[in-house]
Parts: structure tokens; C-alpha cells; sequence
């Protein structure tokens, strides 16, 4: 009986402990999220700092102002994510983005669909591709 109290407290303890680093995580995350026709709704400050501009500069904006590749795509095919961008965001893909400030880099991006107040939007996460001269 002792024993499974142990356990169940050294769990609980661990539930909270990776509770709370997966919040931290969520707060250096690069988030954005868009409007079904790629309009930029809401970018977290994560995401203004990796861009390097202020999160209100990038509100209103269409996403190919960072991201130029997806100028030409469809981002939603109905209330679902674009195949093809989910395909790519699965396998790793490297989208060249351009801070505000000029300079180019590549990511990862993941895409999510979200309900808004009835409105389907796409949260967008960005995830910065170390080059190998990066990580030595």
C-alpha cells in the first residue's frame, strides 16, 4: 500500500513536472496563426522575435510577406489543411522564410487546422533548420 502511494505521488510529480516544461516549451515556440486565405490573425512573441519584428507588424499581413513559397497555395482545402502542405510539413520540408528585417532562413512548418469562433484558421508552427555549420 506505501509502495503505490510512492508511485502514484512520484507520478503525479512527473505529470507536473512535464506539464510544466511542456508550457515552457509552447512559450519559445513560433506560432502563428492565419485565416483561411493565408492572412496572418494572431503571432505569438516567439514568433515576432524569430522574424524580428513586433507581433502587431505582422497581424493583417498575408503569409507570403515571410514566407514567399506559399504566395501561389491554397492553404485550406475546405475545413482541412492542403494535403500537400501536410505531406511536407510530415516529412521535414525546408520553407525559406525572410525576417522583416531581410534575412533568410529555413524551417519546418506544421500545420493545425483551429476552430475560431465558427471560422476555421490554420495555426502555423515554426520550427528554425540548423545547417550542419550551425550545429558544430
Amino acid at each position: 500500500m506505501i509502495t503505490a502511494r510512492i508511485e502514484y505521488h512520484d507520478a503525479s510529480r512527473l505529470a507536473a513536472v512535464n506539464s510544466a516544461a511542456l508550457q515552457n516549451n509552447e512559450a519559445e515556440t513560433a506560432v502563428l496563426t492565419l485565416y483561411d486565405n493565408g492572412t496572418i490573425r494572431e503571432c505569438n512573441e516567439a514568433a515576432a522575435e524569430l522574424l524580428d519584428c513586433s507581433p502587431a507588424s505582422l497581424t493583417w499581413q498575408h503569409i507570403s510577406t515571410i514566407m514567399p513559397q506559399l504566395a501561389e497555395t491554397t492553404l485550406m482545402q475546405g475545413e482541412k489543411v492542403n494535403p500537400n502542405l501536410r505531406f511536407l510539413s510530415h516529412i521535414g520540408y525546408g520553407f525559406e522564410v525572410i525576417g522583416l528585417s531581410g534575412v533568410h532562413f529555413a524551417c519546418a512548418l506544421f500545420f493545425n487546422e483551429v476552430e475560431n469562433f465558427g471560422r476555421h484558421c490554420l495555426r502555423l508552427i515554426i520550427r528554425p533548420i540548423l545547417t550542419e555549420r550551425e550545429m558544430a
